[in-house]
């Protein structure tokens, strides 16, 4: 039986090999970075657009030519849910003794990633995941094949005028069935092709975005999470 208390966390534990790099640590030691707009993108794609679906708050500190990045995190399922602050800490001066403009920034960022990571966000790299580098291949596979899908244009014409494509009686029953929101929207993760508005007539893209977006309204006023 799944665990309810995991669905945030394994929806965003996967990460994207794309969106990494890797940063020359301690002792020899590589780390790996994730990029930060990948990292709210996934927020995005989890609980919609920034200040609707979630939000974030900084506050700064400035102590004995440091700053400390304060972050706090909300997230919206059928209520707004909060955690924080985590904080993050960098030097005001650069190496040679001139003002880092930036660092205000980084320490954002940094306490951000953090944050972000306290949801299960790219658990596998805090878990050391990707100092394997068969997993590493396994995900970079495992991404390129969500990616969408094209579909070929079998009458030729520009995408306003392509013919139906998809099932819409079984698409209906499939997103009518699915009673979790968390469910719904690793639905439409795992069917980009059902999104690709460039790839399918425009009646079809309005019916399954309608579909979707009123299930997902129907779900958050059940307080389904």
């Amino acid at each position: 039986m799944p665990n309810k208390n995991m669905k945030i966390w394994e929806t965003l534990s996967k990460t994207n090999p794309e969106f990494t790099k890797p940063l020359p640590g301690y002792g020899g030691k590589t780390l790996t970075t994730i990029d930060p707009m990948y990292q709210i993108q996934m927020m995005t794609d989890l609980f919609g657009p920034v200040g609707l679906g979630w939000k974030y708050k900084v506050d700064y500190k400035y102590i004995d030519g440091l700053v400390f990045a304060e972050v706090t995190i909300k997230y919206f399922t059928n209520e707004w849910h909060e955690y924080g602050p985590v904080c993050s800490v960098q030097n005001l001066s650069k190496s040679n003794n001139k003002l880092d403009d930036e660092a205000p920034k980084k320490a954002m960022t940094d306490a951000m990633t953090k944050a972000f990571s306290h949801l299960g966000m790219s658990a596998d790299v805090f878990l050391g995941k990707f100092d394997d580098s068969k997993y590493v291949e396994q995900m970079k596979q495992e991404f390129s094949q969500s990616q969408p899908q094209e579909i070929p244009k079998t009458n030729g014409k520009r995408n306003i005028e392509l013919d139906m494509q998809f099932n819409m009686d079984q698409i209906k029953k499939d997103v009518k069935a699915i009673d979790d929101i968390y469910l719904l929207r690793s639905w439409k993760k795992d069917n980009p092709n059902l999104f690709d508005s460039n790839q399918m007539s425009v009646r079809e893209y309005r019916q399954i975005t309608d579909l979707y977006d009123t299930r997902l309204t129907q779900l958050n006023q059940q307080g389904v999470i």
